[in-house]
């Protein structure tokens, strides 16, 4: 990512090179790339001119380097993301409080956006008329020259406070004063907060690769012709690195480069009624309109609008490594600090160790499994009833996950030709790059459960009307607030301690996302403990090592 300059206009004026030399445009002499070179450094001799070209080389391959060992290290994504939502001074708005990324190796500050301090304000088109609509938030980076003021060429001469195109400008001190002329230009790493209306998030769950809607725009003033295609989880690119997509996007090196931020569903602005409009909401501070039950507006961006669907930065391994990211290696993980426990452990009263793993899954709201009239089979709903404009939301895996009201053959529940009840569990798992409900024997480790189904002895019917359904979610609507059930696991000690006065120590191995979270131990018994995670971690393999206190 722009350790490669493939266009760069320059100054074209012309002078001596040197003193009696060549007369030539003073641009760029020549554009090297430090790339499959494995370059260390450049080494200028004596007696002999210093190129702009080998200048530019060295400074190339110093970025190059950096931002190899990073994107080694660090997976694309973000570092630090705080949001704020509900009532703002701006209408239409989720309000980032600090905001910092990685992409390609490269740290991007995301502050000032819409704004004169360090917070950015994502700032979304008002809201429909009518029905409902689903809105993209995601951030486009690049790279593009600045010019002197003055300049006679067409790069852009502003420059960006932080680096975004509106977080306002900075004075522009390229031209030197001394020498009463250019001497040379900058590139700026640059970030733009961009929304889209109505994109297509079923076919699309990411929203920037819906090509018929997201289109590349970098530093032009007007969308170009390239869309984004997936290059890691979570992370887009557009352009193709030709010297025409550096004219299209006006960027230095043919790319641009984007991060999914938030998915919102929109309510509609015409006013509320339960059975004609049902998704219509008042603005915020209107007098006399039709109030919505649940007290939400149609200006104003409310938690339970929002699906988290960015990439979050995470160490130690590639951004294109799928399989840190998965449950399996989680669990692997598990096994081999189970093994290595073992080993270690004395065996006895006075030191014990092990690992746990702890999970953070629950409905936000929605989620509602019951049967598919005259049918074997159930379907996913937000209320019970199907509406095609409805969804439900759940955690899973240190994300906000949506899953729209479905009532095409979900799953289907067996029959039961015995003599004996049988239960059968409807889950949520993730199924390729998607999430969908599934019905077994029982809820497989690690995964959300939602409704128990008992069918009673000889059932052997073609529709589910004597099962019973019995919900078993865990549903946390007040989830950015607090708990209403803290994650949390117990731990058998493999011996018995003498007592309660013992200590433990807890480590966290790994969890999905790299989500924070804080760990507790509580009810301490001579048999075990109990360890609670409060936080947004999912899927955490933790660590514990008790120690006897002595007698």
């Amino acid at each position: 990512m722009s350790e490669e300059i493939i266009r760069y206009e320059g100054d074209t004026t012309t002078r001596e090179l040197w003193d009696g030399g060549a007369t030539v445009s003073t641009g760029v002499s020549r554009k090297l790339s430090p790339k499959n070179r494995s370059f260390s450094m450049v080494v200028f001799q004596q007696a002999k001119p210093i190129l702009d070209s080998e200048v530019n080389l060295a400074q190339q391959i110093q970025n190059h380097l950096r931002a190899d060992y990073i994107r080694q290290t660090l997976s694309d994504g973000f570092l630090k993301l705080k949001p704020s939502y509900g009532v703002t001074n701006v209408k239409n708005c989720i309000r980032l409080n600090e905001a910092v990324a990685n992409m390609q190796g490269w740290i991007i500050q995301m502050s000032g956006a819409n704004r004169n301090d360090a917070k950015s304000d994502i700032v979304f088109p008002a809201a429909p008329n009518s029905g409902t609509r689903d809105d993209l938030a995601y951030v486009e980076i690049f790279f593009e020259p600045v010019a002197p003021t003055g300049s006679r060429e067409d790069d852009d001469e502003n420059v960006y406070k932080y680096g975004g195109l509106k977080s306002g400008t900075l004075t522009n001190d390229l031209l030197d004063e001394v020498a009463g002329a250019e001497t040379s230009r900058r590139v700026q790493l640059r970030w733009n907060i961009r929304t889209v209306s109505d994109v297509n998030f079923t076919t699309y769950p990411d929203g920037v690769n819906d090509s018929s809607r997201v289109k590349a725009r970098g530093g032009a003033v007007s969308d170009s012709d390239y869309s984004y295609a997936k290059i890691a989880d979570g992370v887009y690119r557009a352009g193709d690195g030709s010297n025409a997509a550096c004219v299209a996007m006006n960027c230095i090196d043919g790319y641009v480069y984007a991060l999914p931020l938030y998915k919102v569903r929109r309510r509609n602005q015409t006013a509320y009624n339960a059975d004609d409009n049902p998704h219509g909401a008042p603005g915020y501070g209107t007098s006399g309109a039709p109030q919505r039950p649940d007290g939400l507006f149609h200006d104003v961006i409310a938690p339970e609008d929002v699906v988290l669907i960015y990439p979050v930065a995470a160490t130690y391994k590639n951004a294109t490594d799928e399989a840190t990211e998965s449950l399996t290696q989680k669990e692997i993980l598990c096994q081999l600090g189970q093994a290595n426990s073992e080993l270690e452990t004395w065996k006895n009263q006075r030191v014990q160790q092990g690992t746990v793993m702890i999970y953070n899954k629950f409905v936000a709201f929605g989620g509602v499994i019951n049967a598919i009239a005259g049918t074997r089979n159930v379907k996913i709903t937000k209320t019970g009833t199907y509406n095609a404009a409805n969804y439900s939301v759940f955690y899973l895996d240190g994300q906000m996950v949506s899953i729209a009201d479905t009532q095409d053959s979900v799953a289907a529940v067996p029959t039961n030709p015995g003599d004996a009840a049988v239960s059968y569990y409807a889950y949520v798992e993730k199924v390729g790059n998607n999430y969908t409900v599934k019905v077994g024997e029982e809820v497989p480790e690690g995964l959300l459960g939602l409704y128990r189904i008992t069918v009673p002895a000889g059932d052997t019917a073609a529709n589910l009307n004597s099962a019973t359904f019995s919900d078993i979610r865990r549903v946390e609507s007040r989830y950015r607030g607090a708990y209403g059930k803290t994650p949390a696991t117990t731990v058998t000690l493999p011996y018995a301690a003498v007592g309660t006065n013992y200590s433990v120590t807890l480590d966290i191995e790994a969890t999905t996302n790299s989500r924070e979270t804080k760990l507790r131990v509580t009810d301490k018994r001579n048999y075990g403990f109990t360890i609670q995670s409060v936080g947004e971690a999912d899927n955490i393999c933790v660590r514990w090592t008790m120690v006897q206190a002595k007698a």
